[in-house]
């Protein structure tokens, strides 16, 4: 599977006009980063001809040649059902960057413009950042949430035990715990409002199925309570924290996002705001894969564990599954 970049022409000669290190560095690092992509572009053949860059782009990828026109489309009717694939697609567009910016708040996807796209190289150079659980809120995910724009309209995340009950716990204190914890991290990602539906698919454990529709609705009150204005289609899926191969499918921690991938070993706590957290654990992992062509291992890693996730709820007990089952992220993979 390839990740999709549109790029319209103007943006690319706006792009070579500046001649400095950091713009000849920056065409570097966006040719190697969307090398394997599909990319869909108005570029004439003259243009390319003569520009070193577009052919190093490419060379190697899967390229496709449109009208000037076709991308403008494709971005008016973004909210159709069967566009669903452009919603995850990246957009280098030849607008100001006040309208490069509508546009991701209103879709959640990620649109640069010839000028912003200096300012958020972290999203094409593939290298990510890592938070440190031992650093105070202000230097954890705070960072990634106000210096590191990342917009989304769809998630899965991944944590066997974010909803699962400790021993120890009684009721209540139990579902405290679990909307604490949850709302501080939806709270640091979601976006507040989008133009279109939110996809939200949460995995973990519970003590039983049965939980699943309480805890859906106890989801459903802190979304509400915290996006008012944004619609969300949820899903929470069921998986045993028992040992049994043919059921229990997950067990490190994941979000995916349409922009996005962090992977953490020991949970997702550095969400929360109290403070240091005082465990022993490695740092949690950020990336930007979806710019990236197959030949990467966090894009391959990314898809593979989408795939997971879809192959598992297709598989899953009705009785293991509460909510929607779709998410746009889904339609990533190929049959």
């Amino acid at each position: 599977m390839r990740s999709r970049v549109y790029l319209q022409s103007g943006f690319w000669e706006k792009l070579s006009e500046n001649t400095s290190r950091e713009g000849i560095r920056t065409m570097l690092d966006l040719s190697d980063a969307i090398v394997g992509s599909e990319v869909i572009a108005d570029l004439s053949e003259e243009m390319i001809s003569q520009d070193k860059f577009l052919m190093i782009i490419l060379k190697q990828g899967r390229y496709k040649r449109c009208d000037e026109q076709y991308i403008e489309k494709q971005i008016e009717t973004m909210g159709m059902p069967h566009k669903t694939e452009n919603l995850c697609a990246t957009y280098m567009l030849d607008k100001k960057t006040t309208e490069c910016k509508t546009i991701e708040d209103k879709y959640g996807i990620v649109v640069l413009d010839s000028t912003s796209i200096y300012s958020r190289n972290y999203i094409f150079k593939g290298d990510g950042f890592s938070l440190n659980k031992k650093e105070c809120y202000s230097r954890r995910y705070l960072t990634f949430k106000n210096n590191l724009y990342h917009p989304c309209n769809s998630l899965i995340i991944i944590d066997p035990y974010l909803l699962l009950k400790k021993k120890y716990e009684s009721e209540e204190p139990y579902y405290s715990r679990v909307i604490k914890n949850l709302e501080s991290l939806l709270d640091a990602i979601l976006p507040l409002k989008l133009s279109i539906t939110f996809h939200l698919t949460i995995i973990s454990s519970l003590e039983v199925p049965d939980e699943l529709r309480r805890m859906y609705e106890k989801i459903r009150k802190v979304l509400k309570r915290i996006r008012q204005d944004l619609s969300v289609i949820l899903c929470i899926v069921y998986i045993s924290k028992g040992y049994n191969k043919s059921i229990e499918s997950f067990h490190s921690r994941h979000i995916l996002s349409n922009t996005y991938a962090i992977d953490s070993e020991d949970g997702f706590e550095l969400f929360d705001n109290n403070g240091y957290i005082l465990k022993n654990n490695p740092s949690v992992s950020i990336v930007f894969p979806r710019m990236y062509g197959d030949n990467r291992q966090d894009i391959t890693k990314y898809f593979n564990w989408i795939s997971s996730v879809k192959n598992y709820i297709n598989e899953a007990p009705e009785t293991y599954v509460y909510g929607d089952k779709g998410n746009r992220l889904f339609d990533l993979i190929q049959p």
